[in-house]
């Protein structure tokens, strides 16, 4: 199913470095494979302190280096109903650029203690595209069977075809951490979901960010296409069963695509509500001015005319960029989690907007509809967030304690978007893990609404060593 809106009148293309958004070079999304059956258990320490000044860390976040010689780097974190954790992200051999990347699943405890009887010594791991270095995996959930399934973007496979060209891939892994070769094809179900375009210097291809499940096991992915007929992406939303096989009775075969002004599509979560229905968060590039996107479908895959503007929300809210990374329900309203700034003589700074059941921008939430975060007058970038008890959130990310500098950082928002300073005295902390780029990139709350559990990644200067994964238990404050 496709859904063309508000198409303009005359296409005008225009150029938008977003800061250091999802630069590889600035903020690593990528990694490879190691041997992981020699590195030591990492054990999490939680958070026990309360009260303290925001850059002051009360415990270190665990840094699990799953590859001695290699990058490691967690994107995104889930829980199951037994209070286990598990990390996805990628591990390599080597630092080198032309290094093979594998999608790797780590299996915690709830103690952050690894679990020795998921794959080896807690992790599982598998090279989904063998050869290339552009698989990054960032979405996991645990279905009903206690499988664990990944999605990652990965390398388009083929002879002669071009090197910038990507899939969808997802992998299944058994209870123990070993690949459920029922799954898909030997375990993997890929997605080709458009032929990829290069487009002046760039590459329009397909990318995969989250991934949901259903109460019943099925799956929600939410990524990108190349728009048919144009030069820009849509946003794509594919149903799949539990068993990965695309639902005939979504959008259309399985996939929904929604196309906002021919602009091109930076897909980011899936919020699935308890009616059937599905609020992707993104943003775009209008023009110039960076918008925020939510839209939300129905449970055929059709956008809900209700919400927004025909079923989408993408306003201009700062002047500039506005961003949404994440979105989770608060009530009946959507809270979103990202980053942005009025002008481009400002820095970036972690932005929150709350938008109503009804897709309009909530102005009673924060500043004028807008709760603003900034570390010290620097870029700052977050990227994900949960929601708390008491309609509180909790945001993670990075943020600049110099321009040079990034460290891991985590804020709280009470219920109306204002800093909540019993977590800190400006409502958050910043951690520094010993990178020059250290980002905290997925969070997931505790079935207990006890802890939630952070990852993400100690990131080192390029050509200066390499990159680790990190884990933090933090508990609800």
């Amino acid at each position: 199913m496709r859904s063309n809106l508000l198409r303009p009148l005359v296409a005008t293309l225009a150029a938008f470095a977003v800061g250091c958004g999802d630069n590889p070079s600035a903020n690593p999304d990528s990694g490879a494979q190691p041997d992981v059956s020699t590195q030591p258990d990492a054990t999490v320490t939680p958070d026990v302190a309360a009260d303290v000044a925001p850059d002051a860390a009360p415990a270190v976040p665990a840094v699990v280096a799953l590859s001695a010689t290699g990058h490691d780097r967690f994107f995104g974190v889930t829980y199951d109903p037994a209070g286990a954790f598990y990390a996805v992200g990628v591990m390599a051999d080597g630092v080198a650029a032309t290094d093979d990347f594998r999608t790797v699943v780590v299996k915690f405890n709830a103690d952050g203690t690894r679990a020795a009887g998921f794959g080896t010594n807690g992790v599982a791991s598998h090279n989904l595209a063998v050869g290339t270095n552009g698989e990054v995996a960032r979405g996991v959930v645990v279905q009903p069977s206690g499988k664990v399934v990944a999605l990652a973007t990965v390398d388009h496979p083929g002879p002669g075809m071009e090197a910038r060209d990507r899939d969808i891939a997802l992998v299944r892994f058994n209870a123990d951490g070993t690949r459920d070769m029922s799954f898909g094809t030997m375990g993997v179900v890929t997605l080709d979901l458009s032929t990829g375009e290069a487009v002046g210097t760039g590459f329009v291809a397909d990318s995969a960010w989250d991934l949901a499940m259903y109460s019943d096991g099925r799956l929600i992915v939410t990524g990108s296409q190349k728009r048919a007929g144009g030069t820009d992406s849509d946003f794509a939303v594919v149903r799949l069963s539990a068993d990965g096989v695309r639902d005939a009775t979504f959008g259309t075969m399985g996939v929904t695509t929604v196309d906002i002004n021919n602009r091109s599509a930076t897909p980011r979560t899936a919020t699935l509500l308890d009616d059937g229905s599905i609020v992707v968060s993104g943003y775009m590039d209008d023009g110039g001015v960076v918008k925020p996107v939510l839209f939300k479908l129905g449970s055929t895959g059709a956008l809900v005319p209700g919400f927004g503007t025909m079923g989408v929300f993408a306003p201009t809210v700062l002047a500039a960029v506005t961003e949404a990374y994440g979105a989770v329900l608060q009530g009946t309203s959507f809270v979103t989690v990202g980053y942005g700034r009025n002008s481009a003589m400002e820095n970036f700074d972690w932005v929150s907007l709350r938008v109503t059941a009804a897709g309009a921008l909530d102005t009673t939430w924060g500043t004028q509809g807008v709760a603003r975060l900034d570390l010290a007058m620097f870029n700052d970038n977050a990227r994900a967030i949960v929601g708390l008890p008491g309609d509180r959130v909790m945001l993670v990310g990075g943020g600049r304690p110099t321009e040079t500098n990034v460290d891991a950082m985590i804020a709280v928002l009470g219920p109306n978007g204002q800093p909540d300073t019993t977590y800190g005295p400006r409502g958050f902390r910043t951690w520094d893990l010993g990178g020059a780029s250290d980002f905290f990139w997925g969070a997931a709350l505790s079935p207990s609404r006890t802890r939630v559990a952070v990852v993400g990644t100690r990131a080192v200067a390029a050509g200066m060593g390499n990159d680790d994964a990190a884990v933090y238990l933090v508990p609800v404050p």
